[in-house]
């Protein structure tokens, strides 16, 4: 069966401007509607609905107050791996557009006229859930960044000022020193662009989440989640949209069927098994992989090459997918 030729809009035709300067495929309404006096079946491609897809988080810039600690790359790489592997939902991005009108009476019969007055964005009140693991790191490490880098609860000072024979003290604490940037990407059904893209900076976490104990032996025991708010300045548009295509197009899917990935057991003798060696060492964080972490320069932007080819590359074109 042939499909409608102006399904798509594109650059090319009449109504191109519609896209806005979108970079995904987006489908023309001039064709398609179904809810007239009868249903236009010829044009049934052209009715099919959008379904929003689960965005990737990658973290840009890590805060350079993490340099200061013990163990550096050890909290840039689990920040990294919280926000891009570990995290249960991700919630409260927006990229929508709040108009304010103001009432003027028509009459006395209580109709009114509406004039705009201005037009705003909508906020984004980005949200994280994690499941706690064993011995509670989750936690113990959104406590560290708040009062290692951002303040005591009982000194009012950052601890980070107070650790003892530093390298490189740092001199000041402005938001970069506090504060991470990521990116968020939804990416079309085919993987290969992007429908929308956020990329969010001065972020900070705005709790350790509940931390909490009980007792009830009637109950069975329970795991823990937490839902930790993060503040944030929130940029989208299509420049964003052409960064994020830059790093989308550094992930390729090709030949990396989940079906084809090796067993994590790679032997078996004596009653022992041999675990599989991991394509991602163990040190290393990122999205989807392998990169060693870059402490000396946190700007993922300016290391496309070296850092964003590595991270972002998640699946290789050999039917295995890194780990």
């Amino acid at each position: 069966m042939s499909r409608l030729t102006q399904a798509l809009i594109t650059k090319n035709n009449a109504t191109g401007d519609l896209t806005q300067g979108r970079i995904a495929p987006m489908l023309d309404l001039t064709y398609g509607g179904m809810m007239g006096y009868t249903p236009e079946l010829a044009e049934w491609v052209s009715n099919q609905a959008y379904v929003r897809k689960n965005i990737i988080c990658i973290l840009i810039e890590a805060p350079t107050g993490f340099s200061q600690l013990p163990n550096p790359n050890v909290w840039v790489q689990t920040l990294r791996s919280l926000v891009e592997l570990h995290a249960l939902s991700i919630e409260g991005l927006n990229a929508g557009l709040e108009v304010e009108f103001a009432s003027n009476p028509v009459g006395g019969s209580g109709q009114v006229q509406e004039d705009f007055t201005d037009v705003k964005e909508t906020l984004s009140n980005v949200t994280f859930r994690w499941g706690e693991k064993y011995g509670m790191p989750v936690a113990n490490f959104f406590r560290g960044w708040i009062t290692n880098l951002m303040m005591d609860p009982n000194s009012k000072i950052a601890n980070m000022f107070t650790i003892a024979n530093s390298a490189a003290t740092p001199r000041d604490q402005l938001s970069d020193v506090t504060s991470a940037t990521m990116l968020f990407i939804e990416p079309d059904p085919t993987f290969n662009a992007v429908v929308k893209s956020w990329l969010v900076t001065n972020m900070m976490p705005k709790s350790t989440g509940e931390i909490t104990g009980r007792r009830d032996l009637t109950q069975a025991a329970e795991p823990v989640t937490y839902d930790i708010a993060f503040t944030g300045i929130t940029q989208f548009g299509n420049g964003v949209d052409k960064f994020a295509q830059t790093i989308l197009d550094t992930i390729s899917i090709t030949a990396a069927n989940p079906l084809n990935r090796p067993a994590f057991v790679s032997a078996y003798t004596n009653g022992t098994a041999t675990l599989a060696t991991p394509v991602a060492a163990a040190t290393a964080g990122g999205n989807f992989g392998n990169a060693t972490v870059n402490t000396a320069s946190k700007n993922y932007a300016s290391n496309i090459a070296a850092d964003i080819t590595a991270d972002a590359n998640a699946l290789v074109p050999d039917g295995n997918m890194k780990q």
